[in-house]
């Protein structure tokens, strides 16, 4: 049985995490950013953390445009990926874990801690069987289209810890939190 069939909002706390790549491969294409928040049971962010990671190739175009990150932003503060994976698994800590579309996170996460040999995986739950849930009748349930949909501002921003924040209001609001 997975964590969120159990998981009730507004009564624990729990963690988001969003990933910024260069692509969909976990084969061929590397992790750019990496943000986590940890969220009390009022949808009060406790706290947060993002870090840039240094990647063995360059930054496609396309990403830095949708993104904004850049192949000097990741050499000027970029982390190593094992330092930055070592620091959001223990950020992390055993809370509940929620990303939207999880399983992409999910894939890059767990694909990134094996080929280091670091023995750690991300048990991370999809939030958008949540959103089907709370808001049936939406049709569609990327990020952008329940941020406008529920007036959440900086939604689409493609960010690491801005989509975070903008998943944490969208998840406040289907659940009633803030009107």
């Amino acid at each position: 049985m997975n964590q969120r069939e159990n998981f009730r909002f507004g009564r624990a706390p729990f963690c988001l995490l969003d990933i910024e790549t260069t692509g969909f491969s976990t084969e061929i294409h590397e992790i750019t950013e990496i943000a986590a928040v940890r969220v009390n049971e009022r949808f009060e962010i406790v706290e947060e953390t993002s870090c840039l990671v240094r990647i063995e190739n360059s930054v496609p175009w396309h990403i830095t445009n949708l993104t904004g990150i850049t192949d000097r932003m990741l050499k000027a503060e970029g982390k190593p990926l094992a330092t930055a994976i070592r620091h959001i698994h223990m950020f992390l800590g055993d809370h509940t874990m929620f990303a939207h579309n999880a399983t992409f996170d999910r894939r890059f996460m767990n694909a990134a801690a094996q080929r280091l040999g670091m023995g750690v995986s991300f048990p991370l739950e999809c939030s958008i069987p949540v959103f089907k849930k709370l808001l049936p009748k939406q049709g569609k349930y990327g990020l952008p289209v329940l941020a406008e949909a529920l007036r959440v501002e900086g939604g689409g921003e493609h960010r690491a810890l801005g989509d975070c924040r903008v998943l944490l209001e969208c998840l406040k609001r289907a659940h009633g939190a803030v009107r």
